[in-house]
């Protein structure tokens, strides 16, 4: 009965039909979502007779849906502010998904991280890439799961170079200074500070000091307090007091039974350990405090406070060992040009800092890339510019960025930067043979061809866009009307149904 078997292969066509619109209605707001078109072909058709010139008279069999094609254009692209974690593709390619050893390719980049780091998509999978290994990525290795480095803390790098900008003025006497902040193996700081001073015509002295601020190792015994100061040491050379001390200590006043407080008196800067104590003592005497001691230890450098309700405040300075580099001699010539040192400076060396640090090895960078003076001489007055070193303090993560070639950065707290992987862009030769395996994800087929995979901007791949996602390309306008045009002819098929039915009942009717 074909009168029915060609409507019915219409409506199920149409159905097919409708089917596609309203998933593609459905998904106009899915991130990354492509739209689909269903099309039609007739079937077989069956030859009934022919005409009297001979020509066949052939009558068709119905509907067949013929393709269901996927548009592959690229939807708008919409900014989620600060979200790192989502990535567009500005242009062709897809993400590369690891599913469990095999790989799915996807538009959708609205990534998180899991609790262990693993960059992953809406679904689960991980985003796959090329890892890097001390902040540079191998391009060439085989792909792996981006991880991003959310729990993990960088390690602290010592201060090797540094350099200032500095003018001096020709005509001034005075001693000009510079601060700058240099780091130890252990990430500890130090403002550092480069004296200059003018010794004649052209010339000018030079002497770089770290300060070191001691903390006191605190223990308790009853009423007795004693604070412990560990000043570092090199071989059989101590650290040296710094005049920048501002130590405190309050006791009891043995005439008046009264809290009485003395401020460390003022030494010379670079006086030894039993000096300081000595001055202390002086000062704890004069002052009348009783039940405090001060003593210290010439050779381990370790000075040491104890009393009765006793308490201390303030902080106990040193100056590292130098050595002898960290002084020297500038000499300009008549243009105001460094001619000595006419190199940089180099084995600039600190030991016995505090915290038991390496010695600090630090090279004066005194000269730029273009072989220009860094310090200068003028006749006006003295300037100081930027001060630049390459240490930094241990940091925690705090966020990453991918930038336009999938390159992903990761920042910590310490405001240093390191590349920890690269995202992967795929491409293949024949998109439309893709096969959908839902949540917007593609598997490769023999009718697309295998992914060609590599880095984003290169081979036709596009680039890449953080804090971006891609929507769907679905123009609702287009599928609105799409829409009637399926329904009508749903309608119409229908009707070729509900007529048959009525010309069989009528022919029934006849035979009986």
């Amino acid at each position: 009965m074909p009168s029915f078997s060609i409507p019915i292969s219409g409506l199920d066509a149409d159905s097919t039909a409708l089917d596609t619109i309203a998933n593609n209605l459905s998904n106009m707001n899915t991130t990354g979502y492509k739209s689909q078109t269903t099309s039609f072909s007739d079937l077989l058709y069956q030859e009934v007779g022919s005409s009297g010139s001979g020509d066949e008279i052939q009558v068709g069999s119905g509907v067949q849906v013929a393709t269901n094609t996927t548009n592959f254009t690229s939807g708008s692209l919409s900014s989620t502010g600060c979200t790192n974690d989502d990535v567009a593709i500005d242009g062709s390619g897809f993400f590369v998904l690891d599913n469990n050893g095999s790989q799915l390719y996807t538009r959708d980049g609205a990534f998180q991280t899991s609790s262990t780091g693993t960059l992953e998509s809406a679904g689960g999978l991980a985003v796959m890439g090329y890892s890097a290994t001390d902040g540079v990525v191998n391009t060439s290795g085989a792909l792996s799961d981006i991880t991003i480095p959310t729990t993990e803390t960088m390690a602290p790098s010592a201060t090797t170079t540094f350099s200032v900008a500095q003018t001096l003025d020709s005509t001034d006497s005075s001693a000009t200074s510079k601060g700058l902040t240099l780091y130890d193996s252990q990430g500890q700081s130090y403002s550092a500070t480069i004296t200059y001073t003018k010794t004649g015509t052209n010339e000018w002295s030079y002497s770089i000091s770290v300060p070191d601020t001691l903390s006191a190792a605190k223990t308790t015994s009853g009423t007795t307090t004693t604070d412990t100061y560990n000043f570092g040491s090199s071989g059989s050379t101590l650290a040296t007091v710094n005049t920048g001390t501002d130590l405190t200590i309050t006791g009891l006043n043995s005439t008046t039974n009264a809290s009485a407080t003395i401020t460390a008196p003022t030494i010379t800067s670079g006086e030894s350990v039993t000096t300081y104590a000595a001055a202390l003592t002086s000062a704890l005497s004069t002052a009348g405090i009783s039940g405090v001691t001060v003593t210290a230890n010439a050779t381990t450098g370790a000075l040491t406070i104890s009393g009765t309700n006793m308490s201390t405040s303030g902080s106990v300075i040193q100056d590292p060992v130098a050595s002898s580099t960290a002084t020297g001699t500038l000499t300009f010539d008549s243009d105001g040009n460094l001619t000595s040192p006419s190199t940089d400076v180099s084995g600039i060396t600190f030991s016995g800092l505090s915290d038991g640090a390496a010695t600090l090895d630090l090279n004066w960078n005194l000269y730029g890339t273009s072989g220009t003076s860094t310090v200068t001489q003028t006749a006006s007055t003295s300037t100081t510019g930027t001060a630049t070193q390459n240490g930094y303090a241990s940091g925690n993560y705090e966020s990453f960025a991918v930038g336009s070639t999938g390159v992903v950065t990761a920042t910590f707290s310490n405001g240093e930067k390191e590349t920890v992987g690269q995202l992967a862009v795929a491409t293949v030769s024949n998109e439309e043979g893709l096969e959908a395996e839902g949540s917007t994800n593609y598997a490769t087929t023999t009718a697309s061809g295998n992914a060609s995979v590599g880095i984003a901007g290169s081979g036709g791949r596009g680039t890449l866009e953080d804090s971006e996602l891609e929507g769907s390309n679905v123009d609702i306008s287009a599928e609105f009307s799409a829409l009637i045009v399926a329904q009508r002819a749903f309608e119409a098929n229908s009707k070729a149904v509900t007529t048959f039915d009525t010309v069989t009942q009528e022919a029934i009717g006849m035979i009986h």
